[in-house]
């Protein structure tokens, strides 16, 4: 499961045995216990106006709007989905067609580590943590240990967040 703030492009994600509307909420609390100020979620089922859970969730956590994305709408389509490529290819590079849960969420976290501090969104100019809560976090020596790459790059790199 993928969301992404509409303002700044911040993204968080999950690993989810199944897409109850129940386990979608739940996760959505798990993820960003946080409020946000706009929310673009997918326009399946379990994120309709007409779920109750996701009806209470939304008006306890959302402090703008709660976008739901159009059937062949681009312009909310592309926002989300640009994310949510990037964090597939990503998968399927680590991981093959690995089912193991732990090795998922890992490689989830890795990604959204350098999406969400390095990333520079072009609409933006900026990372999407920048713009959400105008830090960026230092994220290199986290991502370079998180791929197993102190070999190949130094993590003692002067790197500004």
């Amino acid at each position: 499961m993928t969301m992404e703030d509409d303002h700044s492009r911040m993204g968080w994600a999950t690993s989810m045995h199944d897409s109850t509307e129940e386990r979608v909420t739940h996760a959505m609390k798990t993820i960003h216990p946080g409020k946000y100020e706009n929310l673009l979620t997918d326009n399946g089922s379990q994120f309709s106006k007409k779920n109750t859970n996701m009806k209470h969730y939304s008006e306890e956590n959302i402090i703008g709007i709660h976008i739901w994305t159009s059937v062949h709408h681009p312009q909310t389509m592309g926002k989300l989905s640009n994310m949510q490529k990037g964090l597939k290819r990503f998968l399927r590079h680590r991981l093959g067609r690995s089912t193991n849960m732990s090795e998922i969420d890992e490689s989830i976290r890795t990604y959204l580590n350098f999406y969400n501090n390095a990333a520079i969104i072009s609409t933006t100019g900026k990372a999407p943590a920048e713009r959400y809560s105008s830090v960026n976090e230092s994220w290199y020596e986290r991502f370079v240990k998180a791929l197993k790459l102190e070999n190949i790059l130094p993590v003692d790199r002067a790197v500004k967040g």
